[in-house]
């Protein structure tokens, strides 16, 4: 009988383990950033420019990130793509950042603050990386 006790007790603590290990593995994952396309503008025929407004929660601002992404996919594929650790090239507080994109370029003009800003932006399509010229200017307010 205490054979088949401590039997149970390994199965036991052998389940217990496994559901610590599943808990760890998902909150090492979870991420509270959700992303929506605000705006898509096509830079060429290779590649699209996505603005996407992010929020982490309800006591945080948004922030509005830049991506290029190739234009022969879709919008699924593009937000598919951003839990595949896509980063953009610029990263502001300033919804209306974009002036245009002319001639396989793209200005800027942001008003407040800039966390991240990455020129020339890259992108890959089949394989090759592309980039475009970003033209920027910027002030606080």
């Amino acid at each position: 009988m205490q054979n088949a006790l401590a039997f149970k007790r390994r199965y036991l603590l052998l389940i217990l383990l496994a559901v610590v290990a599943f808990g760890v593995y998902k909150v090492l994952h979870f991420s509270p950033l959700e992303q929506q396309i605000i705006k898509k503008v096509k830079v060429n025929n290779l590649a699209n420019l996505y603005i996407t407004e992010a929020s982490a929660g309800a006591t945080t601002d948004f922030s509005y990130r830049f991506y290029l992404y190739d234009a022969t996919k879709d919008d699924k594929a593009f937000m598919a793509s951003l839990e595949e650790d896509s980063y953009p090239f610029m990263i502001t507080s300033d919804k209306d950042a974009l002036q245009k994109v002319e001639n396989d370029a793209i200005y800027l003009s942001v008003k407040g603050t800039i966390y991240t800003f990455h020129s020339p932006a890259s992108y890959v399509v089949r394989g090759s990386i592309y980039s475009v010229f970003v033209y920027l200017t910027s002030s606080p307010f």
